[in-house]
This record gives structure tokens, C-alpha cells and sequence, in this order.
């Protein structure tokens, strides 16, 4: 068996406390494994536990009877997938550079957390690494085939035109852009008419005012000074009375001289005045300096009646002016800037409409020119498809089946971000029957090997497969060459296959049983691996029941020998 190094596999699942499992630890293995077990033991129950490890929808029922919290621990060896340690480091998740582990834990209330590499994560974030991780195909993933999309899907995952792909994408989203810019200016046309006839009138008004930054605030302190102009002059004469005046009551200077003149002819007998001499020569200093200062002061002291006049007049229109528009007076400035912003974007649009209308139509040119040449691709993908896909439905015992991928150019109104092909997957199983969509025709049987069928051709996607009874609606021969896809399938990803079908889980490399132990108190699940007698036991049951016999022992292990060859 030749298994490729770069697979991510899932090395181990551990399960604890979830429904009927109280302890699981399993360690998996590359290659094609098959889960078997009686009906009603629980073979989903793994496969449910993986499906909220990678953020599936946790409920209560899933926290086993008489435990506080289900735990599950989902470990994958990681190499060589440069896209995911990519998004891990962009997260902050890297953990082990060889593993990732996802994990989640789940209440009795059904509250949950999950985390990746040991760190929370939410639910989304699960569910796009799961996405990079597994695929899980349920009993009725086969059902998928019906729905509208996955024609296109089925062959746009095969077909080799990832960047014709890109490119229908990237065009088809500028050209909505475009259209939905246009959409909006020619609605917003007579809004935007009384729009700008009242920015017009708002903008004067700020133009008229042609108030500059800071004015308010040298203008309110210019406004005190004027208005208490007389105050100011009246104060600045009351000091220097105080300082120097003709009267006989005598001032400042008057006293300070006066009392140096005391202290003159003491100096000499009593040095312990020099130092209050010196401060009063000091203070005597600056009383007349301060006199001068005053004088000067007054001398050029002007009283202006019309200066403040004007400057009340200028204030009371930028106040009025903030009222109105409902902001403080100093944010005006900011106002007139933003209001003539909008004008003039609004005065523009009638241009930027023109200007759109003409880059519109390039985009949906440009769309149609992409979209052409993807549709061609299609078809010729379509044709390779087809063939392969016969060759495998023929080994599958369907060698009658007839397909035809119809591909149908709509018209440009109903193109999609995947272009203007509408596909269908024609079919057709009996002879002289005529091709008829899918859905119309096929048995749940048919639509199984036709879903195993596309696993096989299109290996895209996650490394590791699981299968819920895919198997489900065919037996004997059909089983056994089922079982011969899966193993050819796990020769390059891990296949892991819940199924009843002997002829299936005989070709698997590995095989696990799941068996229900009920006790008094409590019924449990359990998993393990098979050796090769016990490989055989549990064969040999799926082939006759409960009774083994000698005959269904011989049969199981033929099978297992047939399987070797």
C-alpha cells in the first residue's frame, strides 16, 4: 500500500462522556478503514463526534446520563499544507508543527467550547479548519447529487480551470459593484437635488460669515477688554495715586523716602538696620519704576466705543450662526469645510454618474469575456467527465448507465458569481431509455456508486474521507467492487467507511467493531481494532447473523483472502 506522505491524517480520536460512550481512545491509521458493528451499537457515533470537533451543532442529549460534560479531542498529524499553518499563524493557533487538535466540550445545559491547539476558538473558526481537514459523507450524502448546484460543482472540481474560475468571480463582483453604484445615484437624483439646493444656501452663509480658526476665542477676549475699558483706566489711575501723588496725605514713594531718611543717620551706629535700609532702597526703586510703567499705561490707554461695537456685532452673528446649525461657535470652521465637501461631491455626481454608466458596461464586457471562456473549459471538461466517469459507473455494475453534462449559456440578468452556465447531469441506465435529469431517474443504489464514483475521479479537498454507509441500496458483486474504490480511494487519502456490507469491509485495510455493552445501570459503546481471526468472526456474522457456522467462517476468510490478492 502506497499511502503519500503529505496527508493530513487523523492519528486519534478521544471520546469522553458522550452519549453512550463513557472512555474512547482510538488510534487511526492511513489507508481504508472499515467501522462495522450490530445495528443499534453505535457505528455513527464516532463519526457524530468528529462532525462537532469541527463545529457541529451540540445539544444536551449529547452529554452521556449521570456525566457533568461530554469531552472530544480530535488529533491530526500535520505536514506539508503551507495553507493551514498559514491561517493557524494568522490566528495565533499554532501548536505542535507536526499536529493540530481540535477540541470540544459540551454541558449538560448543551453550552459548548471549542478550541484549536488548545486555544478557544468559536464555532466558525472550527468549522473552516474542519473544512481543510475531513469530509464526512452521511447515509444520505448521495442525496447531495440531486440538488441544483452540484453539476456545476461536481465539474468545476474536476475540470483544470481554477484561475478561469478566479477571474469569472473577481469580474462578476466588480460588475455588481458598478451596477449598484449606478443603481443608487440614479435613485438618489431628486433627493440629491434638494440636497444640494440647501447645502448652496448653508455654505453661503459660512462663506459670508468667513470666520477663521481661533477668531471666536481672540474675539471674546477682545470683547472683556472693550467692555471693561473705563474699569481698566480708572484702576490703572487709583494705583498710581497710591504710588505717587501731590497731595498732603502723601503716597508710596513719599513714605518710602521718608523713612530712609530716618534710617540715613543710623546706619553707621547700628549696622543691624543696613540689611532693612537696603529693601527699603529696593522697594523705593521699584515704586517709582512701577509709577513709570503706570503712567505710560495711561498716557496710551484708549477707550474705542466703535471697536467694540463691531466686535458685539461680529460675536452675535457667529453665535446666531452656531445656533442654527446646532454646534459651538468654534466648530464652525470644521462645519463650512464638511458641509462644501458634500456639495461639491453631490455637484460631482452628475459627472461620476456618466463616468460610471461607461465603466458599467466595460465591466459586463469584461464578465462576458470570462464567463465565455469558462463555459468553453466547461464543456470540454464535460466530455473528459463523462468518459471517466462511464469507465468507473461500469466497474461499479452499471455498464447500461449513459451520462451528459448539459450545459446552457442563460441570459446576462441571470449570471452568477460562477458565470452564465446553467448545468445538468443527464442520465440514463437502461437501454433505449432516454437521457433525463438525475433526479428523475436514479435509485437511492445508483445514486451511492455515482457519489462514489465522483470521490474517485475528482481527489480535491480534505485527506481524510468518511462514509456513512454510502454502501447503503447495493449488495453482493456491486458491494465488493464498492469496496475495491474505497481501498483504491485510501491508496492516496485516509477513507474511513461505516458499513454492513462484508464484501466492503473485507477489502479494508484496517477494521474496526463497534460493539454496545448494557449492563444493569447503564448501556455503553465501545470501538477496537480487529485482528485477523477476529476479522473473521465479525465477517462471518455480517455474512449469516448471530449463528456462525463453519460455512460462513469458510466464506469470511476466503474474502479476506480474496482481498489480499
Amino acid at each position: 500500500m502506497n499511502i503519500q506522505e503529505t496527508i493530513l491524517m487523523l492519528a486519534h480520536i478521544s471520546i469522553k462522556d458522550f452519549t453512550i460512550v463513557d472512555t474512547l481512545e482510538l488510534d487511526l491509521n492511513s489507508g481504508f478503514s472499515a467501522v462495522t458493528g450490530e445495528t443499534g451499537a453505535g457505528k455513527s457515533i464516532m463519526l457524530d463526534a468528529l462532525s462537532l470537533a469541527t463545529g457541529g451543532k451540540a445539544e444536551s442529549s449529547h452529554v452521556r446520563p449521570g456525566a457533568t460534560k461530554a469531552e472530544i479531542y480530535a488529533c491530526f498529524e500535520l505536514k506539508d499544507k503551507p495553507k493551514l499553518q498559514s491561517w493557524l499563524d494568522e490566528n495565533d493557533m499554532k501548536g505542535d508543527q507536526d499536529q493540530l487538535i481540535l477540541s470540544r466540550i459540551i454541558t449538560q445545559e448543551g453550552r459548548s467550547r471549542g478550541y484549536i491547539n488548545g486555544r478557544p476558538a468559536p464555532l466558525h473558526q472550527l468549522r473552516e479548519v474542519g473544512e481543510q481537514l475531513l469530509d464526512i459523507h452521511g447515509q444520505h450524502a448521495h442525496q447531495m447529487l440531486l440538488s441544483k448546484e452540484a453539476p456545476r460543482q461536481l465539474l468545476d472540481n474536476y475540470g483544470q480551470y481554477s484561475e478561469l474560475l478566479s477571474d469569472v468571480k473577481t469580474s462578476y463582483k466588480h460588475w455588481q459593484n458598478l451596477k449598484q453604484r449606478v443603481d443608487q445615484l440614479q435613485n438618489q437624483s431628486d433627493e440629491s437635488l434638494a440636497r444640494i439646493q440647501l447645502l448652496e444656501y448653508q455654505v453661503q452663509e459660512l462663506d459670508l460669515l468667513d470666520l477663521e480658526p481661533a477668531e471666536v476665542e481672540s474675539l471674546e477676549v477682545e470683547q472683556k477688554r472693550l467692555a471693561n475699558a473705563e474699569t481698566h483706566l480708572l484702576s490703572a489711575q487709583q494705583a498710581l495715586y497710591f504710588c505717587q501723588n501731590d497731595d498732603d496725605q502723601g503716597d508710596a514713594y513719599q513714605a518710602m523716602q521718608m523713612a530712609l531718611q530716618k534710617l540715613d543717620p543710623l546706619i553707621e551706629s547700628s549696622p543691624a538696620l543696613a540689611n532693612a535700609h537696603e529693601l527699603l532702597n529696593q522697594a523705593y526703586v521699584v515704586i517709582g519704576e512701577a509709577a513709570d510703567e503706570l503712567e505710560k499705561y495711561i498716557d496710551n490707554f484708549e477707550i474705542n466705543p466703535q471697536r467694540l461695537q463691531h466686535v458685539e456685532e461680529r460675536l452675535n452673528a457667529i453665535y446666531e450662526l452656531a445656533r442654527k446649525h446646532k454646534v459651538r461657535p468654534e466648530e464652525l470652521c470644521e462645519l463650512h469645510i464638511t458641509l462644501a465637501e458634500e456639495l461639491s461631491q453631490l455637484k460631482g455626481q452628475d459627472q461620476s454618474l456618466d463616468e460610471l454608466v461607461i465603466a458599467l458596461d466595460q465591466a459586463e464586457q469584461d464578465f462576458c469575456g470570462h464567463s465565455n471562456a469558462l463555459s468553453s473549459a466547461r464543456r470540454k471538461a464535460a466530455d473528459k467527465l463523462r468518459g471517466d466517469l462511464l469507465k468507473q459507473l461500469k466497474s461499479l455494475a452499471l455498464d447500461k448507465a449513459q451520462i451528459q453534462f448539459d450545459i446552457d449559456s442563460q441570459p446576462i440578468h441571470k449570471a452568477s458569481k460562477y458565470g452564465v452556465d446553467e448545468i445538468q447531469l443527464m442520465v440514463s441506465f437502461n437501454p433505449g431509455q432516454s437521457l433525463q435529469p438525475l433526479s428523475k431517474v436514479a435509485s437511492g443504489g445508483e445514486l451511492s456508486r455515482i457519489s462514489l464514483a465522483m470521490q474517485i475521479l475528482i481527489q480535491q479537498g480534505p485527506d481524510t474521507l468518511i462514509f456513512d454507509e454510502i454502501d447503503v441500496g447495493v449488495g453482493g458483486a456491486t458491494a465488493e467492487r464498492m469496496g475495491r474504490l474505497l481501498k483504491q480511494l485510501g491508496s492516496s487519502k485516509q477513507v474511513i467507511s461505516v458499513t454492513h456490507q462484508p464484501q466492503v469491509a473485507a477489502l479494508a485495510h484496517e477494521h474496526l467493531l463497534v460493539n454496545k455493552l448494557s449492563g444493569k445501570q447503564q448501556t455503553r459503546t465501545q470501538i477496537r481494532k480487529l485482528d485477523k481471526d477476529q476479522r473473521q468472526q465479525e465477517l462471518a456474522r455480517m455474512l449469516g447473523g448471530l449463528e456462525i457456522s463453519d460455512l460462513t467462517l469458510a466464506h469470511a476468510k476466503d474474502m479476506l483472502m480474496a482481498a489480499q490478492a
